[in-house]
């Protein structure tokens, strides 16, 4: 049996050659995602690039023993659920998918998926939070009460009173507000 030559690419050295792995194109991927979401970008790319982290998150999760509850939940489901819960995926990626037609999704489920990368990220590397990972899980826990998640965010964050403030105005104003100080903190807390 012969070995099919790999597809790697193998560029010269240059200043633009950029080596990736999974751990980096994980948490590059989430954290695009949730910048995207705080300035409220487009839904599709967010969803794209939020399903691509958690992929690598399950991954590399998987690796270790510890792979994503998400993923080994929609492994048991029916196929037609799996089929539907990737076509908005597979709609967006592949160009010449249902070329000439829509497709509605629904945008939360982009939420969930970053927040369950965040949780795969912390059990994967743990403590603490990334500064913008704990912003968005402050803010989105904000924005979705009943999914009640508070056990996972670093306790100096409960301490400070700034989950309260974290749910006032938009998410850009969030952003821009509350990102340098969750820096400040993760500082502190690291």
């Amino acid at each position: 049996m012969s070995r099919q030559p790999s597809k790697k690419p193998r560029p010269k050295p240059s200043p633009t050659v950029v080596v990736a792995n999974k751990q980096k194109a994980a948490i590059g991927q989430l954290e695009s995602a949730i910048l995207l979401w705080f300035n409220e970008a487009d839904p599709i790319s967010i969803l794209v690039l939020a399903s691509h982290a958690h992929d690598c998150y399950h991954a590399l999760g998987n690796k270790i023993g510890k792979p994503s509850w998400y993923q080994e939940f929609a492994d048991k489901m029916p196929c037609s659920f799996r089929e539907r819960a990737k076509y908005v995926q597979d709609f967006a990626k592949h160009g010449f998918m249902d070329l000439d037609e829509s497709t509605p999704f629904e945008s939360i489920w982009a939420d969930g998926l970053m927040l369950i990368s965040i949780d795969r990220h912390v059990d994967i590397f743990g403590p603490p939070m990334r500064p913008l990972m704990a912003l968005y899980y402050t803010r989105v826990l904000s924005e979705h009460p009943t999914w009640n998640k508070w056990e996972n965010i670093p306790q100096i964050i409960i301490d400070s009173g700034i989950i309260d403030d974290v749910a006032q105005g938009n998410r850009k104003e969030c952003l821009d507000t509350f990102l340098p100080r969750f820096k400040a903190i993760h500082a502190a807390f690291a």
